[in-house]
């Protein structure tokens, strides 16, 4: 077993290959995939060239199997995705929706690693241990 992402909600493996694979919308409601890559603090992505994301711009993210909202419920600027290592260790990443924006946080038994050039937007990254990850 290798290191994969599963939805929150159907538990469904997010990741083929090298990328994890969202269905998304932009702002002006147009769908898409958007292909993250899956090592926590890389921001590579890709998308087709006309879906149209602009940098700054919130994404809603989709799961590419259910097709549930991906937001997190304790920040609307995040979508959270569980992330299970080659051990069977499951744990909480939790990453910005806005397009461009480096800011993950990995977050395993209470524990919080932080990851991006934008964390300090966050200042308290607390704020998702409250109470537990939903």
């Amino acid at each position: 077993m290798g290191t994969n992402y599963l939805c929150p909600h159907c538990r469904g493996i997010l990741n083929v290959k090298e990328y994890l694979i969202f269905a998304a919308k932009n702002s002006n409601n147009e769908s898409g995939l958007l292909l993250l890559h899956p090592e926590i603090g890389n921001y590579t992505s890709f998308k087709n060239k006309d879906f149209k994301l602009d940098i700054g711009e919130e994404v809603t993210l989709y799961c590419s199997i259910c097709h549930s909202n991906l937001e997190s419920k304790k920040h609307k600027n995040f979508a959270q995705v569980q992330y299970l290592d080659l051990n069977g260790h499951e744990s909480t990443v939790i990453f910005s929706k806005i397009y461009g924006e480096k800011v993950t946080y990995h977050v395993d038994n209470k524990k919080i690693l932080s990851y991006g050039e934008h964390c300090k937007r966050y200042a308290d990254p607390e704020w998702f241990l409250d109470n537990s990850i939903d």
